[in-house]
């Protein structure tokens, strides 16, 4: 009978760019080395959760470490990905976060990563590989980093 685990956080990271028109959004996808597992595909950041450490935690942690960023604000994207991993027999339930950061913030990334990219939602959605992917950047687009009343509900930071 398959386990379940849950000791991983996605988190999305988006910025919003100034003196564009009104919600321009922009989000950060990273893409993996050719020799790592899934090597060259683009994804948010991805990472565990540590023994003892909360799941927000977690994702300030991952975000700072895969990417340099420190988040102005985080948010739970209201979202837990979940997918069957066959070589450990586990259902794995990863909880979402989304991380709004400065505009101009520099990405410093991890050796995990060899190129990252600033996308809008519909190349976000082009380049992600999963299902759960590309519904969490639609979700967090329409829902949290266009801003508004909603999104503060969401706010955790």
């Amino acid at each position: 009978m398959p386990r379940i685990v849950a000791d991983l956080v996605d988190v999305y990271v988006f910025r919003r760019l100034p003196q564009r028109p009104a919600h321009e959004v922009q989000f950060l996808l990273l893409r993996r080395r050719e020799d790592a597992p899934l090597g060259g595909t683009w994804h948010a950041v991805h990472g565990r959760i540590l023994p003892n450490e909360r799941a927000l935690d977690a994702a300030a942690r991952e975000l700072l470490e895969q990417t340099g960023l420190v988040a102005q604000k985080l948010y739970s994207a209201d979202y837990i990905a979940q997918f069957y991993d066959h070589a450990s027999d586990a259902i794995v339930l990863a909880p979402a976060f989304a991380a709004l950061v400065e505009p101009r913030a520099a990405v410093r990334l991890s050796q995990a990563h060899d190129d990252y990219a600033w996308c809008d939602l519909d190349e976000a959605v082009a380049r992600l590989l999963w299902t759960s992917q590309r519904w969490a950047v639609r979700h967090i687009h329409a829902v949290i980093a266009c801003g508004g009343e909603e999104a503060e509900y969401y706010a955790l930071t």
